[in-house]
């Protein structure tokens, strides 16, 4: 777990300073306008992602399973069946988009671009999720057996290449189509490496397994709960670039997926390391170790938010010059988003960890009524504040669904699941993280009135604003390490362990 989640962080830090670059490059060298409709594009194209049927999932459940049994046949079946399943999906996800294509000019207000560039594009990154959909076979097979590490060493390299091929096709004005064709180049070079990593970690592949239509069956029944709760999150968060381009113009898009690429980081930052306890869950719930679940279960919710909400009010202090110091040109009322979008990630937290651990015990069907329902006030919510409040409307129609459901229902049932009482989950989830979130808004007070950012160059004041808004984050993170290492002393044991594992 110590590997894994090293490399899954490292990943994390590398994609996004290359990100910051290539959406500097985008905006500079697309326009507002083009850079987004290539966001809306790619929305368009995740869709397809349903595809998947949450298959995908099922199979890490269920390799992780098998891998703790020593199972290398089992492996191998799974394997050959979920890509013959996959390899169906890819080509269904490029239909849909070879149908769509020629209608894309009706659905969107593309202004000056070219309809035809715009239907080209949308089918290039059919191709590219077809491929992606395909890669999803060896990646499940990597997590389920406990090497993600691997996944994400190698990955970062694919990550790279793609996104300097991206900047560089840009700058030489290949346009939304040269965008598109590099990430297929990219989805491929991602598939071939962990397919034949898979080889290696397992001793399986699609050539050694046999396809399964029974086996199928189970995926899809287990997966198929988790389509519906794709699909729900799909509909109350992933249509919010679509909801805005088609109620405002399409350049109100570019404010709004800035704002949500802090609030990604910010989700990242917190889920980069607790998603990869889903294989945990189901090899505790294997062995019936309920109190390793319950342990790992609260220190979750309790390390992403006391990660999330430093931020946050880091954000709320210096957020304006640090856009500036980015962008240079910030599109209007990007700040106001990225505040009500960090608010509404961090209340998602406990969420978001009771999906991991009710999909890794296998008993994920808790979850489907609740997200269906928020799936619906979501998105009735988001179109009616999109009409009356602009591009800012998508992220405070969530709100209230996020505080009910996320923060407040689905911790309930895992209680409930786990036989643990509320205010033991209270005590040892939330309690822990209230010094952490005083010294955040303390130190975030007295450096916002001490040092004021409002003077000086754009420049001056950016780096002034990012110093700040990292002593903030810093010092509350160091107080919640303090919290932790006195809540759990073992850790400090079992750190210098790991330690000494990961440099031998």
């Amino acid at each position: 777990m110590f590997a894994n989640i090293v490399s899954s962080y490292a990943n994390l830090f590398i994609g996004i300073l290359l990100s910051l670059v290539l959406t500097r490059v985008l905006l500079r060298h697309l326009g507002t306008s083009a850079y987004g409709l290539w966001i809306v594009l790619l929305a368009i194209v995740s869709y397809t992602g349903l595809l998947d049927a949450g298959v995908s999932t099922a199979a890490v459940q269920r390799i992780a399973q098998m891998s703790a049994t020593g199972d290398v046949e089992g492996v191998g079946d799974i394997i050959r069946t979920a890509w013959m399943f996959f390899t169906v999906s890819g080509a269904l996800a490029v239909a849909v988009t070879l149908v769509v294509a020629p209608f894309i000019g009706s659905l969107l207000h593309l202004g000056a671009i070219s309809t035809s560039t715009a239907a080209a594009t949308l089918i290039i990154l059919g191709v590219m999720t077809a491929i992606q959909f395909l890669a999803l076979v060896p990646n499940a097979a990597l997590i389920g057996s406990g090497r993600s590490d691997r996944q994400a060493q190698f990955g970062i390299i694919g990550f790279f290449l793609t996104q300097i091929g991206q900047v560089v096709v840009v700058i030489a004005g290949g346009g939304l189509i040269g965008l598109a064709v590099v990430s297929v180049a990219g989805a491929v070079f991602g598939l071939v490496v962990s397919a034949s990593l898979v080889r290696r970690v397992t001793g399986s592949s699609v050539r050694h397994g046999h396809f399964d239509r029974a086996l199928l069956g189970e995926l899809l029944r287990f997966g198929g709960r988790n389509a519906i709760i794709s699909i729900s999150g799909t509909i109350a968060y992933s249509l919010d670039a679509v909801i805005i381009g088609l109620i405002l113009p399409v350049s109100q898009v570019a404010p709004y997926d800035i704002a949500l690429s802090t609030a990604n980081f910010n989700q990242n930052l917190t889920q980069q390391g607790t998603k990869l306890l889903l294989p945990v869950y189901a090899h505790s719930d294997a062995t019936g170790n309920t109190d390793r679940q319950a342990r790992l279960f609260s220190r979750s919710v309790m390390g992403g938010l006391a990660i999330s909400v430093p931020i946050v009010i880091a954000l709320i202090a210096f957020g304006d010059p640090i856009l500036k110091l980015w962008l240079g040109s910030v599109p209007a009322k990007t700040y106001g988003i990225m505040i009500a979008l960090g608010v509404v990630i961090t209340l998602q937290l406990p969420g978001n960890q009771c999906f991991i651990y009710l999909t890794g015990i296998g008993r994920n069907h808790l979850l489907v009524r609740f997200a269906i329902l928020g799936a619906l006030l979501n998105l009735a919510g988001s179109i009616g504040a999109t009409f009356w409040l602009g591009p800012i409307g998508p992220a405070i129609g969530s709100l209230p669904p996020v505080l009910v459901i996320d923060f407040v229902i689905l911790p309930l049932i895992v209680c409930r699941q786990l036989q643990i009482p509320v205010g033991t989950y209270a005590r040892t989830a939330l309690a822990p993280i209230l010094p952490a979130v005083i010294v955040a808004a303390v130190v975030a007070t007295a450096l916002h009135f001490l040092y004021p950012v409002h003077a000086g160059s754009t420049l001056h004041r950016g780096v002034q604003a990012a110093i700040g808004a990292t002593i903030v984050v810093v010092t509350s993170w160091i107080t919640m390490v303090a919290i932790t290492f006195r809540i759990e002393p073992g850790l400090g044991v079992a750190v210098r362990k790991s330690l000494q594992r990961f440099r031998s």
